[in-house]
């Protein structure tokens, strides 16, 4: 093969974990630690289209970074990353920066293709570098690679922007570029760790490369970029060094990564993780898959399913209203519960009394005695409560529910979105009909069991665990039960306000401390 550089991307594409708020110190240190480990490239930030200040890794002119970078720069070149920003403002190369990479959709090809005749005639090295393109059909790439060809740029590189990729698809993918592009074009490769290959997948195409092509391998300090992450740059570099006998000094690497990159690790994690695989192996934007995630009520199949419906034209791009649009349709389960409710309506009307016990941490110190048991209908919400024996179960949230073997099927009350995955429930009741409060939304699953209750008879209800989310505290019965607090857990407002509208009428009495007691009319 040809030559092989490293380029490190960490104040770029580490730069979208803050912003590229790393901090002028920081900024400098870490350019002069890339530079004593020999790193060949050192993608010194984003070309932005404004002033941005002197703290963040983002630049409106070349000017603006020189003052990060050592008067000794070794064997080691500047780059700079530009998305979607004019350019012609830019300066006349004078050597500080060598490569700018531009990076574009597929139907940005124009911008691309300007900025580029700009770049070269200020002297600059360009890298064409088309996202998404493990998403690009064979016919799409050949279109790609024959304007790339017209051209003419320094580079074209490989981005697997979903980390979507195994060596079956990147092996296909560099031998339709390696047979068509021009063989004075170097390729690049930029890899995301969805799938966890990045390591595995950057020998690989070290292993398959023409002799006669120079290649150029991306990769980050301690892989940071944007969630999942990237190619761990000094893994590679020690790869390089044992294979190829390179000269990189790792120890500079390290120094920086323990002293400028763990810092940042602690309060913002990367890493392989399920909901990132899962979006690679569906070959859609990783947001969607997050977004999925902090819903807290979806179970991993769930959100595979999910993600399986984003149409072609949708997964490039996050839209909100459109996957808020599918998973409400998910949750919907159009179901006619008319025969269920009203058998489980008239065997809750056989009790004298209701007992609901939500997983809130106050259950700790709550004792149920024998008086309040007698001719009462026990109901919990959401978990397997173990204080006492249980009438019903109350299940809304597919990630909640699981059980052993022993447990009595007839007992369960599920609502219409567990339908798939329950077998033989006692009761299915509509999950549409729950979630709505007299016209207002809270899939608060306690709030839903309330308004399946309220169409019992007048009975007295008593509730525990119903406490309301407090931040910095535990907030469940259980340790197995605490999941990441989502941000309409706090809306203690809503709630009380469906209270009132809805539920204040309702004969209830706390058996522990709540937030929401006094919303309810006393008896």
């Amino acid at each position: 093969m040809g030559s092989v550089r490293l380029l490190d991307c960490t104040l770029r594409d580490g730069g979208h974990i803050n912003q590229g708020a790393f901090g002028k110190n920081v900024i400098k240190a870490t350019i002069e630690n890339l530079v004593k480990a020999k790193i060949d490239i050192i993608e010194a930030g984003f070309l932005w289209d404004s002033e941005t200040g002197d703290d963040v890794a983002r630049y409106h002119t070349i000017s603006e970074l020189k003052k990060y970078l050592p008067k000794d720069m070794g064997s080691s070149k500047i780059s700079l990353m530009a998305d979607n920003v004019d350019l012609s403002h830019l300066e006349p190369n004078d050597g500080t920066v060598e490569f700018i990479r531009l990076s574009f959709r597929k139907t940005e090809f124009d911008w691309a293709e300007k900025q580029l005749a700009i770049l070269k005639e200020k002297g600059y090295k360009v890298y064409i570098n088309p996202i998404h393109g493990s998403s690009f059909t064979d016919q799409e790439y050949l279109e790609i690679i024959d304007r790339v060809n017209r051209m003419e740029p320094y580079g074209f590189s490989i981005v697997d922007t979903f980390g979507a990729m195994r060596q079956s698809d990147l092996g296909r993918i560099y031998y339709l570029i390696e047979h068509n592009l021009d063989k004075n074009i170097v390729l690049g490769v930029h890899l995301h760790e969805n799938l966890g290959l990045a390591y595995s997948l950057a020998q690989y195409i070290l292993n398959i490369v023409s002799p006669v092509r120079d290649v150029t391998i991306d990769g980050s300090l301690f892989g940071m970029g944007k969630v999942p992450g990237n190619l761990c740059i000094e893994q590679f570099m020690d790869y390089m060094n044992h294979e190829y006998d390179t000269s990189y000094a790792i120890e500079p690497v390290y120094d920086a990564i323990d002293e400028f990159i763990m810092p940042i690790y602690e309060k913002t994690k990367w890493g392989y993780s399920i909901p990132y695989a899962l979006s690679a192996q569906c070959s859609v934007h990783r947001t969607y898959a997050e977004y999925l995630t902090d819903k807290e009520r979806l179970r991993t199949k769930d959100i595979s399913r999910l993600l399986k419906e984003i149409e072609p034209e949708k997964s490039e791009i996050f839209d909100e209203a459109y996957i808020e649009g599918i998973y409400q349709k998910y949750m919907d389960s159009n179901f006619d519960d008319e025969t269920d409710l009203k058998a489980v309506v008239a065997e809750i009307n056989k009790f004298d009394k209701i007992v609901v016990i939500a997983p809130g941490s106050s259950l700790k110190t709550l004792t149920l005695s024998d008086e309040l048991k007698k001719d009462a209908c026990l109901i919990s919400v959401n978990f397997m409560y173990d204080g006492a024996d249980m009438n019903y179960h109350f299940f809304s949230n597919a990630k909640r529910y699981h059980y052993d073997e022993d447990v009595d099927m007839s007992k369960m009350i599920i609502t219409s979105n567990l339908m798939e995955d329950v077998e033989n429930p006692g009761y299915v009741v509509s999950r549409n009909e729950l979630v709505y409060h007299d016209d207002i939304f809270c899939d608060d699953s306690t709030l839903m069991l309330l308004n399946l209750l309220r169409l019992c008879e007048n009975k007295k209800i008593y509730i525990a665990g119903f406490d309301g989310f407090k931040r910095n505290e535990d907030n469940f019965y259980e340790t197995s039960l605490e999941r990441k607090v989502r941000p309409d857990d706090y809306d203690q407002e809503l709630r009380t306000e469906i209270i009132k509208n809805s539920y204040s009428k309702l004969n209830v009495e706390f058996l522990t401390p709540s937030v929401y007691a006094k919303s309810f009319k006393r008896k």
